[in-house]
């Protein structure tokens, strides 16, 4: 299963149950929004709360901090009570975002909320051992950029 605009693609893969959104572009605030609306449409058909989100091709760090506080505070838990689990993401970016989203103290290297989990990370590989981890029940390694 796959959606797509001309911003933002997702993708369902059943097995291993994953969310895939990949930036196609870099986005503006509006993009990014609607890029996490399709995100939550596709988890929310699928019941999946495992999200691997590369955005390697965005390279727009001077959003305003009200969009990641809208994320964290309002679009997270909406996730969690849609799905009724927990969710876990798998944030991949360039390693100058995330060093500028640091900066802005925007990207701790694990966040474990109430509401969901986070890891960000350079490596895809690295992003997906880390969301298996949490399938398995086994303790999740740290994530590193």
């Amino acid at each position: 299963m796959s959606k797509s605009t001309s911003f933002y693609r997702v993708e369902y893969q059943p097995v291993p149950a994953l969310v895939r959104g990949t930036v196609l572009r870099p986005l503006t605030a509006f993009e990014f929004t609607e890029a996490c609306e399709l995100l939550l449409a596709t988890a929310s058909a699928q019941r999946c709360p495992w999200w691997l989100l590369d955005g390697r091709a965005d390279a727009n760090t001077a959003r305003s901090t009200d969009l990641y506080e809208w994320l964290s505070g309002e679009f997270m838990p909406r996730v969690q009570r849609v799905l009724h689990r927990v969710p876990t993401l798998a944030f991949v970016a360039r390693p100058e975002f995330w060093a500028e989203l640091r900066e802005q103290s925007f990207a701790p290297p694990t966040i474990v909320a109430g509401t969901f989990r986070a890891g960000w990370f350079t490596d895809e590989a690295a992003a997906l051992a880390w969301l298996g981890s949490y399938r398995t029940g086994l303790p999740a390694p740290l994530a590193r950029s």
